[in-house]
């Protein structure tokens, strides 16, 4: 096979056409239109990688890819192929890549910006394919590449992406080849570009403040006029307050017919009245006005039809300008921009016709007067127009608004200059205002109409033709005709037209004014002729133009028998009123003077030819009248602008001819100086800036004056030497002469290369001479420290640096630096510093900068003013004082530290900081370009001199100042560009150790704090990525520093400080690149490699090279390297780890004796530590830190373990102790990953669990302060969830720790929570108020009063403070009142079991037991528990699962309720008479045993009947042990161990049977005491009991267990069935009562059911008496009696608050549930009356209970407790009469036992354990029960009944310690409704398949017969009450004796509670105490 050969460069790039994907070896899987780069080629196969992952590389054949032309980029440390398209291409597609994968993210967490983000890519994806296409014109591609560009900025922005910096052109800037300060500024206009993009464009408003020229367009849409002729429309602006137009007028000829006469213009009718400036745009009030002028007849006559058509036409021909209206309009808000105009809105401005005798101007007023014109004037007349201001020349808005002035648009000028004039404007305009004018009648009879007709007439008298116009918008005319007016002897015209008289024509022309009268009658009208005639001449004698005002002209008679029109006599004739003398009478020929007869008219001369200054014509003629020459030159000053700069040519011209030509040099020299400096100040004026071009092309093409520079130096040199004099004059001169010192040493210049040219350089050193000498006077000039000269100096260090570019064209630029540098240091300290470092500036900006020998003359000066400037401002801080301070290496840090919070709260920086730092910006700037010759002894000079100054204030600016991001800039700048010689005579330019140790230590201080925080924000990547490279590269230089001046002697600080600084560059976020996408990963490795990998192997090589000292870091280090090589980059990893060992090494192998070295121990081994405590307690601390903190991974854990396991493991001394530090470790980033990654989760419960987790670790490891911070985090969890009584079990393991001392605390058992407390006893102290406090809120008193005991002993016998005692007695008193006076809710317990792999490894197949909260029941439960788990499965059998579902992936959960079991240690309360709020407390607390239970059917072990389901239905019990008691730390725990064992049938039979009489007597008791209760419970109960056809009756258990085939197969059993007859004797009587009360309270519909009862039950009564004997009721029921009770005690209600006696929650067959209601106080009072009264005499010891348990059921919303209720099964007779006089009745009837009865007692303990609990069909809330059950008849109810309690005297483990009955009790709970029942629970089980007595049990939906304890009943479905409840835990009455056969098993199956040892108590050496839980693994016998 041939070679492998490398591939074209051009070729390298390609992309995939086809899907490959082969298996076999080196190939590489492709997708279509997958990216690839090949590398090299082999026949039809290539070599390389995909770009999607360019780890792997491989082959893949030539056929599938497609070549496209690429580009390879060297430039950087990783070559960049890419394809060869256009730049903005390239970043389309990379940003429509990154763009792409954040938009489908947004989508997934429902961004707002999704559909934004959606519309900018398709926007991005149509441009890139317009580009691609290659057909767009150079123009569009440019626009669509800002475009594209802008809005690919605005995306980032919008999706926080970095921030993308470009070139003018918009081009990505390439930070290598851009200078810092460069990519600095881009920087901060990307980000002022973005911020407008983003925010309101507010652009045009503030665009006008920058334009000196306005245009106001107008386009005129409609004229709407009822017209029988043609008329003219005139549009001009007018200025209301001062009464006159301002603008030409624009002037439409509007037809009859309603159109433009003019049919190209027709619908394109627009004008721009140009040259407004910002005075017109502030004018008050400003109209637009339409003069009407009708043109026709004299008169309006209708068209006569009877006449000829030519008639008419005939007259329109010569038509009459006629006044016909006025419109206007007040646009002054869109003048003034304050309206935004918009051409296509239309404005209508109403039309007002002139009246008969009025003229167009008095319209006009009378309009402008009426605020509005009403409908009735206008008569819905008017003009149609679209208005809108446009800014800026007319050529920028031709170029801005193409599509409003392109075309044929008018133009009308403004009747005056713009504010600015521009150089090619050239203009001879005379605006002319026919004013007014008083004519006689002459020998008319009547008013004349008064036409004037205008002429232009040259000297010769002939009429100049088209010199004349109306406006803009019609053609030039020959002559004018005014508006005529109808017998008007005094016309007011106010009628303004222009006159255009070309400027050769202008000086000898006239105005020629004829006024004729016009007849209305067409035939005199003919014959009329003019009756008189004035005239104007447009130039007056001395040369100037008509002036621009009001002129009276004389009238003269014309008789036409003597005039003659060629006649030009008349101009010898005075024209105006003011030539004419008194009492002259002036005629010639056929015309005289006419004195009655007047004329006035206004003129206005707009030329740039013409002037109207006496003055300036006279110097422009100064050699025709050299006499006036001194008037002349001092009058020039005072000419009007305008006129100078329209000759700004001639009057220089005249200037230096007179400076040349004159010998009068001392008086002439002076004079024509100062009229230049007038002149220069104009054209420095803005008004006439654009008149500098002008100026200066004078002075490099027309400027001829050879021998000026020598007179204009010496004058010049004569104004500076004496700038000290005190005249205000010479002063004011001064100020002139500096302003225009640019221009007059451009004059010199000039001059001075004319003479050159001419002469060939002679007296070439005679000028250089006199110009060092001007420039030396200038420098004296500085020295001054006056007043007077303070603005002169100022003004002449503006003015100056603009000269050098001239000078440089004459003279050496090393000596003009010289010259410079002196006129700065000449300057006084303190004076002008700012103007100063302003001229400074420009001087860097000049030309002078580019030249490396000037430089090298002015850099010097230049930094020492800077380091000056800086150091003595207070925003410097930096200086000479701050440096000494900071001398000692000690003080470095602290002097830094101080002087940041000594930081000026100022707000601004003074305006000097700012220039020095912007010329420092700028120096550097300019010292990057490779065009201005060598930089490095430039950037020598400022490392030297500024460098330190930078830094130190940079240390000291605050970081909300603006200025501190430029400062940084220049700081990176300088290190940027050192090269490795700059560092080495920079550190070796230190001139003590101790100084470079000051200059290292701020350096690694800046940078420290450059990195942590970041002074440019996060999205400024280039900005930061730049600064972070210069910080590498300078780190790598102070490494070597640091190794070569501080090893011998060593200097702590100095390393410190380096490894501080680089561990806080390497693990900023700016460098953390696995974070970043993949584009901007690429970018930045491509450009910069992986710093942090550099900086690590810097670090480390550092570490290494420590020797001796290494020990001086141990554990300091330990921190910041664990930071270091937690980072997720291998290699650094691989590297950084055995830094560790070294570490145990050094310290280890380090002395015990702290004056022995390292070296010390090395040669003696007898002081070596031994151990590495303080390394391991420092890595302990920091890894939980920083883990907590979000660094490190799994990855990370194995990496550590291995590298150090390994090391230890071949280490002979420290092997043992290491690999156990290695495992601690290990174990400990285990447990911490797992809380991290549970820490955030919602789960509270999640989070505890690994809280505790790590508890038990710490504990095991003894690190103390660790375990505390984590007692602290796992109280505030329990605190968040309320969970008080956790909260203080968690508290008291902090207190263990502490003793009763006054010993102070150690560091390590400080708590953050209780800063104050300084000894062991406050911080006990103040721990136990709090656990008591807690205790208090989760009404844990019993807990509490034990806590308060201990606290009141040292109160009491250590320190006697009886004040504290005597409060803390107080409190202890109140929770033994709450014990007896507060209901409290008895939470349940559940057990939880998760099964597989997808649970955190915390949860994985481990059992826990949960202590609900308050009134939280099953449904309840496993609704929030299964909430937490979204992704489990709920189990739905208590079987244990199978392997497959143990290691399968997926998440299974079983949850079921389970009872609590007392323990023996409760022994101390059994016999004694207890109330029962007492023992409810013990029954539910402090509990580490539960149980539960799930029915199975055995036919093979029942006798008997086989098909009798009751026989064989036994129950399996699981007994469960937690690791520690509940409640505890936790509200859940793991259990520890199971043991299962089963229950008989017999025993279910006789639990159920006695659950069942139970619930018969609570319910009789119930409604003894309340005759308000519902019946239903009762009547359903009772029904379920006597009705064989729904419950089947008794029989089944005759059938199960009466029989002798029973008794023969199980022999042992005979006790057990003779109890279980009597338990159905004793239920007879119980019924009785229970029919009787029914009977009572039943209404007469429910009579019929009665009898059936009846019958039922007299049929029951029968069977039973007849085989198993009668039985007696201790119950009796007596009416009467019963209602005197209720109303007896009916006000006792106040001593029982919150206390309800009893509650009973039942279901009707249906599935309806009913509630009874809640007892009221006084029923209370009545039932507790009841219970003390009752006559219990007759109760017989083989039907009655020892107690009756409080039922507690959660239906109603009050806790009632039943009272007094006999038991069915035989207990003590002599339990009421013993507690009859019992305060807390309540309780009374609870704590009654005959100790008569106690072997009795115990020998049934045995019958009621071994009862069944099963439930056939398990309760609507249960989810583990199957539908094999057919259960036969139907339910109609179900009673709670209340579990039968009874405390013995002996507690033995023969039996479970709690009673199955509980679940009745919790099957008559109502649910939350969150599992809701299903309608078949309308069938359900009879009493065969009852558990705990229930009579009817609802059938389950669900797939398994088995169920539990905790099935919850129909009931369970109502929601749970809102007020307190108590609940009875069931409590087994135990035998003494086991006398029962299926006690045996139990017993040896029932596990003892094998509780954990308590936590250890705290002793100083010993660890902290060990927290629950215990995790063991899930036992496969579970249940």
């Amino acid at each position: 096979m041939s070679q492998w050969k490398p591939v074209k460069e051009k070729d390298r790039y390609g992309i995939a056409i086809h899907n490959f994907h082969q298996d076999a070896a080196y190939r590489i899987k492709l997708m279509v239109g997958e990216a690839v780069h090949i590398l090299e080629e082999n026949g039809g196969w290539f070599f390389g990688y995909s770009t999607k992952n360019r780890a792997v590389r491989g082959i893949f054949p030539k056929s599938y890819i497609h070549i496209k032309e690429c580009i390879v980029d060297r430039t950087g440390p990783v070559e960049v192929v890419t394809l060869k398209q256009p730049h903005v291409v390239q970043e389309l597609t990379s940003v429509l890549r990154e763009w792409g994968h954040i938009w489908k993210h947004l989508y997934i967490i429902h961004s707002e910006h999704f559909e934004t983000i959606e519309h900018r890519i398709y926007e991005l994806i149509r441009y890139r394919s317009k580009i691609l296409s290659g057909t767009l014109p150079v123009d569009e591609l440019k626009e669509i590449k800002q475009l594209v560009t802008s809005k690919i900025d605005m995306g980032n922005k919008l999706l926080d992406l970095d921030m993308v910096v470009r070139d003018d052109q918009g081009n990505i800037l390439n930070p290598d080849i851009t200078s810092t300060i460069q990519l600095y500024w881009q920087h901060e206009l990307a980000t002022e570009r973005i911020k407008k993009a983003t925010s309101v464009p507010m652009e045009k408003a503030q665009k006008t403040l920058t334009q000196y020229s306005h245009i106001f367009f107008v386009s005129v849409r409609n004229f709407v006029c009822k017209m029988s002729e043609d008329a003219e429309l005139l549009m001009t602006l007018y200025d209301a307050k001062e009464g006159r137009a301002i603008t030409e007028n624009y002037v439409v000829r509007w037809s009859k017919e309603g159109l433009a006469r003019d049919i190209d213009q027709l619908h394109n009718l627009r004008v721009l009245f140009t040259d407004l400036g910002s005075r017109d745009l502030s004018r008050e009030k400003v109209y637009l006005v339409c003069y009407v002028v009708r043109v026709g007849a004299m008169e309006v006559r209708d068209p006569d039809h009877r006449r000829s058509s030519h008639v008419p036409k005939k007259v329109h021909a010569e038509g009459m300008r006629r006044p016909f209206g006025v419109a206007a309009m007040d646009v002054t808000l869109y003048i003034t921009g304050k309206i935004e105009g918009n051409e296509e809105e239309h404005h209508f401005i109403p039309f007002l016709q002139c009246c008969e005798r009025d003229n167009l101007d008095g319209t006009l007023r009378r309009i402008l007067t009426l605020k509005e014109l009403p409908q009735k004037e206008h008569k819905g007349q008017g003009l149609w127009t679209s208005l809108k201001l446009l800014h800026g020349d007319l050529k920028q808005v031709r170029e801005e608004n193409p599509h409003l002035v392109l075309g044929n648009v008018t133009i009308a000028r403004k009747m005056g200059f713009p504010e600015v004039i521009l150089p090619g404007d050239v203009r001879n305009d005379l605006y002319l205002t026919l004013v007014s004018g008083e004519f006689s009648k002459g020998s008319k009879s009547t008013d004349r109409n008064v036409e004037v007709t205008v002429r232009v007439c040259n000297e010769k008298g002939q009429s100049i033709p088209g010199v004349i116009t109306l406006g803009g918008g019609v053609e030039m005319i020959n002559e004018y005709r005014s508006v005529i007016y109808y017998h008007e002897d005094k016309p007011r015209w106010f009628e303004i037209f222009k006159v255009a008289v070309p400027i050769e024509e202008f000086k000898g022309s006239h105005l020629k004014f004829m006024f004729k009268h016009r007849s209305s009658n067409e035939t005199k009208d003919k014959t009329e002729k003019p009756f008189a005639m004035s005239y104007v001449k447009l130039m007056q004698e001395n040369g100037t133009t008509l002036p621009d005002k009001e002129h009276e002209l004389l009238v003269y008679k014309i008789d036409h028998k003597k005039f003659e029109d060629n006649d030009l006599g008349y101009l010898s004739l005075p024209s105006m009123r003011q030539e004419l003398t008194e009492g002259q009478k002036p005629q010639l020929g056929g015309i005289s003077l006419s004195s009655k007869d007047s004329f006035t008219i206004h003129t206005n001369v707009c030329s740039t030819k013409l002037t109207q200054d006496v003055d300036l014509l006279g110097l422009l003629n100064w050699i025709s009248h050299p006499e006036v020459l001194k008037d002349s030159l001092a009058a020039l000053m005072t000419v009007d602008g305008e006129e100078v700069v329209k000759f700004l040519q001639d009057v220089l011209d005249a200037l230096f001819n007179i400076l040349m030509q004159n010998s009068d040099s001392d008086l002439y020299d002076n004079m024509v100086f100062e009229c230049l400096l007038y002149i220069i100040g104009l054209v420095s004026d803005r008004k006439y800036q654009h008149f500098q071009p002008v100026l200066d092309l004078y002075i490099q093409e027309s400027f001829s004056a050879t021998l000026a520079y020598n007179k204009l130096i010496v004058v010049l040199k004569y104004h500076i030497d004496n700038a000290n004099c005190t005249d205000s004059q010479n002063k004011d001169l001064m100020l002139k002469t500096m302003k225009s010192l640019q221009y007059c040493i451009r004059f010199i210049v000039r001059s001075r290369q004319l003479f050159s040219e001419l002469n060939e350089g002679k007296d070439q050193q005679q000028f250089e001479l006199s110009l060092k000498q001007l420039l030396q006077s200038i420098t004296g000039m500085m020295c001054y420290n006056t007043d007077n000269t303070l603005t002169v100096q100022g003004t002449c260090l503006k003015f100056l640096p603009f000269t050098i570019p001239d000078i440089l064209t004459v003279f050496s630029a090393t000596e003009l630096s010289g010259l410079l540098t002196e006129l700065i240091n000449k300057l006084p300290p303190t004076r002008l510093t700012k103007q100063k470092m302003m001229t400074v500036n420009d001087i860097v900006h000049s030309k002078l900068f580019l030249y490396s020998d000037c430089r090298a003359v002015l850099l010097p000066v230049i930094t020492a003013h800077i380091k000056e400037l800086l150091e003595s401002k207070e925003e410097g801080r930096a200086g000479v004082e701050f440096r000494n301070k900071t001398k000692s290496v000690a003080k470095v840090a602290r002097m830094l530290g101080a002087s940041k919070q000594k930081l000026h709260t100022h707000c601004g920086n003074s305006e000097e900081v700012v220039l020095c730092v912007k010329i420092l910006s700028d120096i550097m700037e300019l010292l990057f370009r490779k065009d201005i010759g060598p930089t490095a002894p430039d950037v020598k000079e400022i490392m030297l001199t500024v460098l330190r100054t930078v830094i130190q204030t940079t240390i000291t600016m605050d970081r909300e100042n603006p200025l501190v991001g430029r400062l940084v800039a220049v700081m990176i700048s300088i290190f940027r560009q050192m090269t490795a010689h700059h560092f080495e005579v920079y550190i070796g330019h230190f001139v003590t150790i101790t100084d470079l140790l000051d200059f290292l230590m701020e350096i690694l201080l800046v940078f420290k704090d450059l990195v942590s925080k970041p002074v440019y924000p996060k999205d400024w990547c280039e900005m930061i990525m730049l600064q972070n490279s210069v910080i590498l590269k300078s780190l790598r230089f102070f490494s070597h520093t640091i190794r070569d001046y501080f090893f011998q002697p060593f200097e702590h600080q100095a390393w410190n400080n380096f490894f501080h600084c680089a561990i806080a560059f390497l693990t900023q976020p700016a460098l953390q690149l696995d974070v970043f996408s993949q584009n901007k990963r690429a970018r930045i490795i491509g450009r910069y490699k992986d710093m942090r990998r550099e900086t690590g192997f810097e670090i480390r090589s550092m570490w290494f090279n420590l020797g001796q000292y290494k020990i001086q870091f141990v554990p300091g280090l330990v921190g910041p390297f664990l930071e270091m090589t937690l980072i997720p980059e291998t290699e650094l990893r691989r590297a950084t780890i055995p830094i560790f060992f070294d570490m145990m090494q050094c310290e280890f192998y380090s002395s015990r004796v702290s004056s022995e070295s390292f070296g010390d121990t090395k040669r003696n081994t007898a002081n070596i530590k031994a151990h590495f405590s303080e390394f391991e307690n420092e890595m302990i601390a920091k890894l939980d830190i920083l883990v907590e903190g979000g660094r490190g991974d799994e990855h990370y854990k194995e990496l550590f373990g291995e590298i150090m396991l390994d090391r230890c493991e071949n280490h002979s001394t420290m092997r043992d102790q290491g690999m156990k530090f290695v495992k601690t470790v290990t174990r400990l980033m285990e447990r911490l990953l797992e809380y991290r990654f549970i820490i955030t989760d919602e789960n509270k419960e999640n989070r505890m669990s690994c809280t505790v987790n790590l508890l038990d670790f710490y504990s095991e490891i003894n690190r103390k302060e660790m375990y505390i911070r984590y007692v602290n985090k796992l109280c505030d969890l329990h605190l968040e969830c309320d969970n008080y009584t956790e909260a203080a079990y968690t508290l008291k393991l902090h207190s263990k720790l502490l003793h009763w001392s006054d010993a102070p605390l150690p560091p390590l058992l400080k708590s953050h929570k209780y800063p104050t407390c300084q000894t062991h006893r406050e911080l006990k102290e103040a721990l136990y108020y709090d656990i008591i406090d807690y205790f208090d809120k989760g009404k844990m008193w019993e807990c509490a009063i034990a806590v308060c005991k201990e606290l009141a002993s040292q109160y009491e016998e250590e320190v006697f403070d009886y004040k504290q005692l005597s409060l803390l007695l107080k409190k202890e008193s109140h929770f033994y009142d709450s014990i007896m006076k507060q209901i409290r809710p008895e939470p349940e317990y559940f057990r939880v079991a998760y099964y597989g792999r997808g649970f955190p490894a915390f949860l994985q197949n481990k059992v826990f037991v949960y202590r609900g909260k308050e009134y939280e029941r099953l449904s309840d439960f496993s609704s929030r528990t299964l909430n937490q788990l979204p992704n489990a499965e709920l189990m739905n059998k208590l079987t244990p699962p199978g392997e497959d579902i143990m290691e399968s992936p997926h998440q299974y959960v079983q949850i079921n309720k389970v009872d609590p079991l007392m323990d023996d240690r409760k022994q101390r309360l059994s016999g004694k008479p207890i109330n029962d709020q007492i023992l409810r407390y013990h029954r539910v607390n402090d509990i580490q045993k539960f149980r539960f239970s799930r029915p199975i059917h055995r036919k093979e072990l029942s006798g008997g009947d086989g098909d009798n389901e009751f026989a064989s239905l036994w129950l399996e019990r699981t007994v469960l042990v937690t690791s520690y008691p509940l409640p505890g730390i936790l509200r859940w725990f793991p259990v520890t161990s199971t043991d299962t064992y089963q229950v008989s049938p017999l025993q279910n039979a006789i639990e159920t049977m006695e659950v069942t009489n139970k619930a018969l007597r609570d319910l009789i008791i119930a409604h003894r005491s309340d005759p308000t209760l519902q019946l239903n419970p009762l009547s359903l109960k009772i029904n379920g009991i006597v009705d064989a056809a729904v419950m089947g009756g008794v029989t089944n258990y005759e059938k199960a267990f009466f029989t002798t085939q029973y008794l023969e197969a199980h022999p042992e059993d005979a006790v057990l069935i003779n109890k279980l007859q009597d338990l159905i004797a004793s239920q007879i009587p119980l019924l009785e009562l229970c029919i009787q009360i029914h009977r009572q309270r039943a209404p007469p519909s429910l009579m019929p059911f009665q009898q059936r009862l009846e019958e039922c039950f007299a049929e029951m009564q029968n069977h039973v008496e007849s085989k198993y004997g009668k039985k007696t009721c201790d119950l009796k029921f007596e009416n009467a009696k019963f209602v005197t009770m209720r109303r007896q005690f009916s006000s006792a209600s106040t001593h029982t608050d919150n206390h309800r006696l009893s509650e009973v929650s039942l279901t009707s067959s249906e599935g309806s549930r009913s509630r009874v209601s809640s007892l009221t106080r006084s029923q209370v009072a009545s039932l507790k009356n009841f219970a003390t009264t009752f006559n219990f005499s007759n109760i017989n010891s083989s039907n009655t209970l020892g107690r009756a348990a409080v039922s507690h059921h959660g239906s109603s919303p009050s806790k009632q407790h039943s009272i007094g209720s006999p038991s069915v099964s035989s207990r003590s007779q002599s339990m009421f009469s013993k507690t009859s006089s019992s305060a807390s009745l309540k309780g009374t009837s609870k704590r009654d036992k005959s100790t008569k009865e106690g072997k009795r007692r115990s020998s049934r303990k045995s019958d009621h354990e071994s009862s069944s609990n099963v439930k056939a069909a398990a309760s609507s809330s249960q989810w583990y029960t199957t539908p094999e059950c057919e259960l036969s008849p139907p339910v109609i109810s179900s009673v709670a009944t209340t579990t039968v309690f009874e405390l013995r005297q002996e507690l033995t483990p023969k039996r479970p310690l709690r009673s199955e009955v509980e679940r009745e009790r919790r099957m008559s709970r109502p649910s939350s409704g969150q599992f809701q029942t299903s309608s078949r629970f309308s069938t359900t089980t009879i009493l065969t398949t009852r558990v705990n007595g229930s009579n009817t049990t609802p059938c389950s939906n669900r797939d398994s017969i088995g169920t539990t304890d905790s099935t919850a009943s129909e009931e369970d479905l109502i929601p749970p009450p809102l007020p307190q409840k108590a609940r009875e835990a069931d409590y087994c009455n135990l035998p003494d004796e086991p006398d029962s056969v299926v006690s045996e098993p139990v017993r040896l199956l029932t596990p003892r509670v094998r509780n954990k040892p308590p936590p250890p108590e705290p002793v100083e050496k010993v660890s902290p105490p060990t927290p629950p839980p215990k995790k063991p693994a899930l036992k496969p016998s579970l249940g």
